[in-house]
C-alpha cells in the first residue's frame, strides 16, 4: 500500500499560509490522498518519512551543511528545527551555507496530507546550481515523506 500511495502523490500549487508574504526563490507543494481519516499527527508522518529516507540521501545533504544540526530530538526532525508543531501542522527551518528551507507538512483535511517546501538562496549563483541536482531528489523523496507512518497492511 504504501508504495502504491506513494505513486498517488501529486504536485499542487502552493497556497500554505506560510509561504504568503515571504520571499523565496523556489517553491514546490505535494499532496497525497489516503484511503482512510490519518490517525497520524504531522509530525509523526514527517519524523517517519525523514528517517526512513536512504543513506544516500542523508550523504547527499551532509554535504550541504544538514551534518552541523542535531539529526533529530525533541526540537529537531532530520536536521530541521521545529518552529511549529500541533495537531494539524509542522513547520520546520534549517539554515545553510547555501540556502534557507522551510518544511510545513499540514493535514488538509481528515484524508489529505500535503508537505510545502520554501527555499531563499542565500548565495544564489551557487545554490541554483547546487539546487538544480538536490532538487531532484527532494521531488524524489517528498511522496516517502507524504506517505510516512502509512502501513502496508
Amino acid at each position: 500500500m504504501k508504495n502504491r500511495l506513494a505513486r498517488q502523490v501529486r504536485r499542487v500549487g502552493v497556497t500554505d499560509r506560510g509561504a504568503t508574504g515571504r520571499r523565496y526563490d523556489y517553491a514546490d507543494a505535494f499532496e497525497v490522498r489516503l484511503p482512510g481519516p490519518d490517525p497520524y499527527t504531522p509530525e509523526a508522518w514527517v519524523r517517519a518519512g525523514l528517517n526512513a529516507t536512504p543513506g544516500w540521501v542523508d550523504r547527499v545533504v551532509g554535504l550541504l551543511g544538514f551534518s552541523e544540526a542535531p539529526a533529530s530530538s525533541a526540537d529537531h526532525v532530520s536536521g530541521f528545527r521545529i518552529v511549529e508543531s500541533g495537531p494539524e501542522m509542522i513547520h520546520l527551518e534549517t539554515s545553510l551555507p547555501l540556502m534557507h528551507v522551510v518544511l510545513v507538512g499540514r493535514r488538509v483535511g481528515p484524508t489529505r496530507r500535503m508537505l510545502t517546501t520554501l527555499v531563499r538562496y542565500e548565495r544564489p549563483v551557487l545554490a541554483r546550481l547546487v539546487f538544480a541536482i538536490v532538487g531532484i531528489g527532494h521531488r524524489w523523496a517528498v511522496p516517502r515523506v507524504l506517505t510516512g507512518k502509512v502501513s502496508a497492511g
